[in-house]
């Protein structure tokens, strides 16, 4: 399986999205699933928690296909709100490495990061019991009981990015 990473305007993923699972419709020989990476949060709007679905990666869009994309460069740059595949220092399209892991590991949990459970004792590590950060590959930096998040750090296209993911805390003392 390949992985592909999309950049395009933020706030115009999901028409992008549209725009590409259209055009690669209409190519025969290339099956492409194309997926938003999205984190579902839980806000609060007049102290009412509200569960929201919120990108991973502003701007970005992740792409697998068993064959490649290589020819379809052009095509994909020329969308609406389209800049193109991200590529790689050796100009290739497909992703290697931590970024490779990264997209198989969101494509694996469906494109949607939901709330992992967690174990969290004041002043000691946390602990993932269950959920999609189980297998995750970055560091948790940061940990957000009142709003049921943890901040954090993973590498991204070869910059360190932080994020908050949700978490159901099993047990706190």
């Amino acid at each position: 399986m390949n992985y592909y990473i999309i950049s395009c305007r933020s706030g115009s993923e999901d028409k992008v999205k549209d725009h590409l699972e259209s055009f690669f419709s209409q190519k025969e020989e290339a099956l492409v699933e194309v997926v938003i990476p999205k984190r579902k949060m839980i806000d609060r709007r007049r102290g009412e928690p509200l569960q929201n679905d919120h990108p991973i990666l502003p701007g970005y869009i992740l792409l697998s296909s068993d064959d490649s994309l290589t020819p379809y460069i052009q095509d994909v740059r020329n969308l609406y709100a389209s800049y193109g595949f991200l590529k790689n220092l050796d100009n290739s399209i497909a992703l290697k490495g931590p970024d490779y892991e990264y997209a198989k590991w969101i494509l694996g949990n469906g494109g949607v990061i939901g709330p992992s459970k967690v174990v969290y004792t004041k002043g000691e590590p946390i602990k993932v019991i269950d959920g999609p950060m189980k297998d995750f590959m970055g560091t948790i930096i940061a940990v957000d009981y009142r709003r049921a998040r943890v901040k954090v750090e993973f590498e991204f296209d070869q910059v360190i990015r932080r994020v908050d993911l949700p978490v159901e805390f099993i047990s706190n003392e």
